[in-house]
């Protein structure tokens, strides 16, 4: 499933209002039923909305200055009805949707604080940690898996927490020598030297957009909010 693809398509949508309007109502608000635990798709479809809202506002703005520069007997009060209902709609919806994205992304910041760092893995809890429904929360941890903040890891419906996938390490070789004690065969263990300890994740800043995202030793990817490369660091 890709979480960043819409319900309905926005196209969809727009044929609807065009070529078959009351069909293009109804698939608006079947794709804002399906988002209402869609956190990003929320996002899109403010920014959607008010883009739509701009566009509309300009033939009009157009069609007014048109016939401003004609000399043409205008009514202002139907351009000021329309900056009212079309103009400052857009603008609002525009800003909302940047609001909205930033707190999401907050809060991304603070699932994997929770999750990696304090190891919480509970849907339950940490919806209400986080103050959002436990639907909200299992579609925002889903779209975390597959943008790869989370790796390995999948929601366990039935438990209702989110599930690290976990590989026990190679067993270590074991060197046993035989010596003979009292006429007996006596098997000695020479345990090998403790390895060095193997580097740990690191918490990376995007320089692109500023948020944070967790890296493994020598991994290399981009920002999957902003695309932006991102390395391992070296040393420190």
């Amino acid at each position: 499933m890709n979480y960043d693809r819409p319900a309905i398509s926005g196209v969809a949508i727009a044929l609807g209002f065009i070529l078959f309007f009351p069909i293009g109502i109804v698939l608006l608000a079947v794709r804002l039923w399906k988002h209402r635990d869609l956190s990003y798709q929320k996002v899109i479809d403010w920014k959607n909305a008010g883009t739509t809202f701009l566009i509309i506002f300009i033939p009009f703005m157009i069609s007014f200055l048109l016939h401003l520069a004609a000399g043409s007997d205008i009514q202002y009060w139907v351009m000021v009805w329309v900056v009212l209902l079309d103009l400052i709609p857009g603008i609002y919806m525009l800003w909302k949707s940047r609001q909205r994205r930033k707190q999401l992304f907050a809060r991304y910041d603070h699932y994997r604080h929770l999750v990696l760092v304090q190891g919480m893995t509970s849907i339950q809890t940490l919806a209400e940690t986080v103050n959002q429904r436990p639907a909200v929360v299992v579609n925002d941890l889903q779209r975390m898996i597959y943008l790869g903040v989370f790796q390995d890891a999948f929601i366990d419906m039935y438990s209702m927490s989110i599930v690290f996938n976990q590989w026990a390490p190679a067993a270590s070789t074991v060197n046993v020598n035989v010596s003979v004690s009292g006429g007996s065969f006596v098997p000695q263990q020479n345990k090998p030297p403790a390895p060095a300890p193997p580097p740990t994740p690191k918490t990376v800043e995007c320089p692109g957009c500023g948020s944070s995202a967790l890296l493994q030793p020598g991994e290399n990817k981009k920002c999957p909010y902003c695309d932006s490369p991102l390395a391992y660091p070296q040393h420190g």
